[in-house]
């Protein structure tokens, strides 16, 4: 195999980030048990790949991280630290995720720990590892104006941005068109089928599908009428169209880092990309 451009992202530790407050939570020591998990795991890591000759670049995880130049992209963390990583990688690129402190982090697309990883390592470095293939998402916001468009891997999100107000929309897909009010909607991936969709009362979905599934949270249905479009799975190259009826609306992707505006007017374009994501896994 070819020398791989190889990239190791890692996340800040919760201890880093709930300073002070670990303290008043008086969870002093399961903070500090994370922290020292984490940065253990990160030093192995760094260890087994300096002992098998593979050279690296290292960079916390944040918003400036270009991970366009790699061919392999290790993240250390949880699920978190993958979906940031997924966003930015083509087709080519590929993502060796390890959780750094399972007691801790959810680790759904995590293939190894530090117990395996040299291991899992190893077999992809000698073809051996498997690669699989998770489909993105595909947003597109428009307004009068303008145009922008963002992918992902896990899910979105949309509603009010006061979680005790109603979420106002329309839903266009296949030709359906519906007005609804709710807590919100769901759209995912396969990839994030198992996650807050299923959780919402949605369908676990097998990881190599291209469809997308849609979920709105707690439907108003009103006085004697029945809403149509209240969940269910949408076949490429099919389309999920949103429309905000909102002041204040918004969308989150992939959790609650990637915050963007949806008021009046605005309209999302959900579909799914021809971009997807390869994990090495054993």
């Amino acid at each position: 195999m070819k020398k791989l451009k190889t990239l190791v992202v890692y996340k800040r530790s919760s201890l880093s980030v709930a300073g002070k407050w670990a303290s008043r939570l008086g969870k002093v020591k399961r903070f500090q048990d994370n922290h020292t998990a984490h940065f253990a795991t990160l030093r192995a890591i760094e260890k087994v790949l300096t002992a098998n000759g593979i050279p690296y670049d290292k960079r916390s995880r944040g918003p400036r991280v270009d991970f366009t130049a790699y061919d392999l992209v290790i993240t250390v963390g949880g699920d978190g630290t993958v979906l940031e990583a997924a966003r930015s990688l083509a087709n080519h690129q590929m993502i060796l995720a390890v959780n750094s402190d399972p007691a801790w982090s959810v680790g759904q697309f995590c293939s190894a720990d530090v117990t395996t990883f040299e291991m899992l390592l190893k077999k992809f470095l000698c073809g051996k590892a498997q690669l699989r293939r998770l489909y993105k998402l595909k947003l597109v916001i428009k307004d009068e104006a303008t145009s922008r468009q963002i992918e992902c891997l896990n899910d979105i999100l949309i509603c009010h941005t006061n979680p005790a107000a109603m979420s106002r929309y329309t839903i266009t897909i296949g030709g359906e068109e519906e007005d609804q009010r709710d807590s919100g909607i769901w759209i995912s991936t396969a990839a994030g089928s198992t996650g807050a969709m299923a959780s919402a009362g949605g369908l676990a979905m097998p990881l190599d599908s291209t469809a997308l599934q849609y979920k709105p949270r707690e439907l108003y249905h009103g006085r004697g009428v029945r809403q149509q479009l209240s969940g269910g799975l949408v076949a490429k190259p099919g389309k999920i169209i949103i429309t905000s009826m909102m002041p204040r609306g918004v969308i989150f992707v992939d959790g609650s880092h990637i915050k963007l505006p949806f008021t009046y007017g605005h309209r999302a374009e959900i579909s799914s990309s021809k971009n997807f994501v390869q994990l090495v896994h054993a």
